[in-house]
């Protein structure tokens, strides 16, 4: 009895042990280069209203597939970013891992908008992107974007 007890504590040690280490370094990761990076969420059509951080999120849920009657067309920094994941954790408290989770399910139960993943993370390739794609919707960082995009929401770390 008490052989099978510590082999499941043994192995719920194990578990608590393996995931520790990924929150630990991430926790104590010099972030200071990324902190204070606004976010802005933006598309080249000027037909799209300014949204709210609630709309935003639905949006980047999957939940939302549309604006203003218009199918919406979401684009996607490449996994290795630093983007990516700022604005993944400051728009929804989640890490690349756990939006992939989230996005795997939405994909597989056939439910959810899923974004496009580009080739580079170049404000000129997703400017690009969104000229092919009139209903699409992008995000990068403030001081990226030129003047002459519809600026639908700005994302600020919370305090």
């Amino acid at each position: 009895m008490f052989k099978g007890l510590n082999l499941r504590i043994f192995c719920v040690g194990l578990l608590i042990i393996s995931l520790s280490p990924p929150f630990l370094a991430s926790a104590n990761e010099d972030t200071s280069e990324d902190e204070g990076r606004n976010f802005a969420v933006f598309s080249l059509n000027n037909a799209f209203p300014v949204l709210s951080k609630s709309k935003v999120r639905m949006i980047y849920k999957g939940k939302v597939k549309r604006i203003n009657k218009a199918n919406i067309n979401l684009v996607d920094l490449t996994e290795d970013s630093n983007d990516k994941a700022n604005f993944y954790q400051t728009l929804l408290g989640k890490s690349l891992s756990q939006m992939n989770g989230y996005r795997a399910s939405l994909a597989f139960s056939g439910k959810g908008n899923l974004p496009v993943t580009i080739s580079n993370n170049d404000i000129a390739t997703i400017l690009n992107w969104l000229e092919e794609n009139p209903n699409g919707i992008a995000y990068a960082t403030i001081k990226s974007l030129p003047e002459h995009v519809n600026v639908l929401f700005i994302l600020e770390p919370e305090e």
